[in-house]
């Protein structure tokens, strides 16, 4: 798991608009997951990450790999409305309210599809309702993305 994601660790390897590669960066933080002799992937404690993009279960000391999937969710809300989804005016505050874990979807989020607002909702959330990698990327949203590619490109 990385543990840090936030838009600063992508980059854009190729500006080529017919082949966008974005890679991730900054494993500093990462840590490889280990499964249990029960077969359950090891859980971490150690409190580690951004405030804008850590999950509360990362706060609380006790998270596994969804961790990153909250920090997926509040960057896409961040690339839809250009602000976070949890804030303050000190890293206390937007851990405060990353705690508090209350999503806001007001007025700017009027003309934002309802997929992707169904997206962030089922990864923002507790870890034992989040969404997987797997099925975050078979969600509707994603899947509007890749049939309108699969038609542009005639397949």
């Amino acid at each position: 798991m990385h543990r840090d994601l936030k838009p600063e660790n992508f980059i854009l390897v190729d500006k080529d608009p017919d082949n966008v590669q974005i890679k991730t960066i900054d494993f500093g933080l990462s840590k490889i997951c280990n499964q249990t002799q029960h077969g359950r992937i090891e859980r971490m404690n150690t409190k580690v990450g951004t405030p804008y993009y850590i999950s509360p279960d990362v706060l609380s000391g006790s998270y596994d790999k969804s961790c990153d999937l909250w920090s997926a969710g509040c960057i896409l809300y961040i690339m839809l409305v250009g602000y976070p989804p949890f804030n303050g005016d000190d890293d206390q505050e937007i851990i405060n309210s990353v705690r508090e874990g209350k999503l806001i979807f007001d007025e700017d989020w009027a003309n934002i599809s309802k997929d992707a607002i169904d997206l962030i909702k089922k990864l923002v959330t507790k870890p034992e309702r989040r969404l997987s990698a797997e099925e975050t990327l078979k969600h509707k949203w994603f899947k509007k993305f890749s049939e309108s590619n699969d038609k542009e490109v005639g397949t």
